[in-house]
């Protein structure tokens, strides 16, 4: 309604001009008239006051451009606006009450015409405020009408009612007019809110979609690169473990500096899938009940050195911080990376601001991943080159990178998102080119104790070897892993599916352990366990797999590729000694293999 009366307001002023002027010339050329036709000196006196009125209006006109109209205000303006059209009214109506008596019939004539094409030309220029429209229209026809019937003569009578009827037929027809100048108004207001709206939705359709589309291209990098890392994995595996066999048959020391040289290079390889693992969401993580305020400042130090001493490093930590689920490990690379990459946006230093705060669940700044969830906010803030919206898109892709080569991997925010968002949290960055880049963490506020995640103590290693099954597809993974066993004196058996470790258990063969791969075509690891287990329920398993999903429904332990023989020797030791499901079952020993 508000808006409706504003435009109401605002065409009648738009009017005021034109309204003006047109009284101004036409009270003029009526004074000038009835100058000519009657001895009196009253019409130019007449002229003088209307003209005066008219300079009020112009005024008030020139007032009201240099304000600003508002629901506020609207009131205001349209009763001043109806006080200018009544005294522009009055000065017709009471000077033709003053004039008609003292000019001859000709005059009152001319002067009841004019006076009729004014009224009109009234209604047309107030229709949209309908109060200055009857101000108008009766101050100027009332006045008039009432002297004419003070008059003694039929003809004055009758010339009254007339302007009556006149002034009556205007205002009805003014009014209805307004009906539809005010539904018009109102239906272009609707329109534009709707507009306004449909607009709104369609750009929050469109950033929806953008948000989609990022983030399945990110979910389909995802889904490669973890694949790529997990065959990578099996490769490093089988390349590690055989260098590793081989450094203790060599004893020439050039030929030891080559392959200590190549096993450098390994781990380097390593590191990079497990980055990759990383950001598909893949990696192994041992999330922990953490206060994110203490993984700051006990990282403040290190951060600080590792990112020099032109950059300034501050905190705004929040009171009362909620608890959450995290892999301190990874929530400290990952603070790190977002401050290695903080410090190559300041070559000439500047200022790195960590802060913390708690949010609740629904608040508009929450990321989608985490909207209906009471959160915890980490968020980095540096005062550097900043990026544009092309590279904020790009950003958590792997192997993107804006820097030199040589200088950076592009695998540092991606590494990120993808431990964040296996955390169950997200990830934002906002930034603008020339204002600096803020990285902001979003976690789930922890519900209850997590069950935290325990290293075993390595023991030393048993003296009698047990009765090992090892479950894997990749020939050259399988072989190197039945080497390992056999370095350490364990009796192994090989198969190299589910299907055909189903049938050696299946035979009745005695098994202590089943070291298992979890992706093989056919019966998954945790899928053949568990068949497995339907008849032998006491079976011990350790998983060995290039991915670190968790297992639902299995507590077995499990161990990554590639793997060292220090590695596996440990996590065998442990999972042997674990307490069987059931100690049920008669056992006959494998054949012992024979090392080559």
């Amino acid at each position: 309604m508000g808006a409706v009366r504003i435009e109401q307001v605002a065409a009648t002023f738009r009017q005021v001009p034109i309204a003006v002027l047109v009284n101004v010339v036409n009270t003029g050329i009526t004074a000038t008239v009835l100058t000519a036709v009657s001895s009196t000196r009253l019409p130019v006196l007449w002229f003088g006051a209307a003209t005066l009125v008219s300079g009020a209006g112009w005024l008030l006109w020139r007032r009201y451009r240099l304000a600003t109209l508002q629901v506020q205000n609207v009131r205001a303006w349209g009763t001043l606006l109806a006080i200018g059209a009544l005294l522009g009214g009055l000065s017709w109506g009471i000077g033709g009450a003053v004039l008609l008596p003292a000019i001859p019939g000709f005059g009152q004539a001319f002067f009841v015409s004019v006076l009729g094409g004014m009224c009109a030309g009234g209604v047309v220029l107030s229709v949209p405020h309908l109060p200055t429209l009857l101000a108008f229209l009766l101050a100027a026809s009332l006045p008039v009408a009432l002297r004419l019937f003070a008059a003694d003569s039929m003809a004055d009578t009758a010339l009254a009612a007339m302007i009556i009827v006149f002034a009556v037929a205007l205002s009805l027809a003014g009014t209805h007019l307004n009906r539809f100048f005010t539904a018009g108004v109102r239906l272009r207001s609707e329109l534009n809110d709707a507009n306004i709206r449909l607009r709104a939705e369609v750009a929050e359709h469109r950033k929806t979609e953008a948000n989609l589309h990022q983030a399945q291209k990110l979910e389909a990098v995802g889904q490669l690169t973890g694949g790529i890392a997990h065959d990578f994995n099996n490769l490093l595996t089988v390349a590690s473990g055989s260098l590793e066999l081989l450094e203790a048959r060599m004893s020439d020391e050039r030929s030891l500096r080559l392959l200590r040289s190549a096993q450098g290079a390994m781990s380097r390889g390593a590191k990079l899938t497990e980055s990759l693992l990383a950001f598909a969401r893949k990696q192994r993580l041992e999330p922990v009940l953490a206060d994110l305020n203490c993984i700051v400042t006990e990282m403040t130090d290190l951060l600080r050195r590792s990112i020099g001493p032109t950059v300034e490093v501050r905190h705004a930590l929040a009171a009362g911080l909620w608890p959450t689920l995290i892999d301190t490990t990874q929530m400290a690379t990952a603070l790190l990376n977002i401050a290695i990459n903080a410090r190559d946006a300041m070559p000439r230093g500047g200022k790195l601001v960590i802060e913390t705060a708690n949010i609740h669940a629904g608040d508009s700044d929450l990321p989608e991943e985490v909207l209906d969830q009471d959160c915890v906010l980490l968020s980095m803030t540096d005062t550097g080159t900043g990026m544009s919206p092309e590279v904020i898109e790009r950003a958590f892709e792997p192997f993107f990178t804006t820097k030199e080569v040589g200088k950076g991997t592009g695998l540092g925010l991606s590494t990120v998102f993808g431990v964040m968002r296996q955390s169950g949290g997200g990830v934002r960055i906002r930034s603008r080119v020339g204002e600096g880049t803020t990285v902001q963490i979003y976690l789930p506020r922890a519900k209850g104790v997590s069950k935290l995640a325990t290293e075993n103590a390595i023991r030393p290693r048993t003296s009698s070897g047990a009765r090992v099954l090892v479950v894997d597809d990749d020939p050259d993974v399988r072989w190197l892993t039945v080497e390992y066993l056999r370095e350490m004196g364990h009796f192994v058996a090989e198969a190299d599916s589910g299907r055909a470790a189903l049938a050696i258990l299946e035979r009745g063969d005695p098994c202590d352990l089943v070291v298992m791969d979890q992706v093989m075509p056919g019966l998954l690891g945790i899928e053949t366990v568990r068949l497995a287990r339907q008849t032998r329920p006491e079976l011990k398993v350790l998983f060995v797999t290039g991915y670190a999903d968790k297992f639902e429904g299995s507590d077995d332990p499990l161990i990554m590729k590639p793997f060292t023989l220090a590695t596996l020797t440990e996590a065998v030791q442990n999972a042997l000694r674990q307490k069987p499901r059931n100690e049920s079952g008669n056992v006959t020993p494998f054949r012992r293999a024979r090392a080559p």
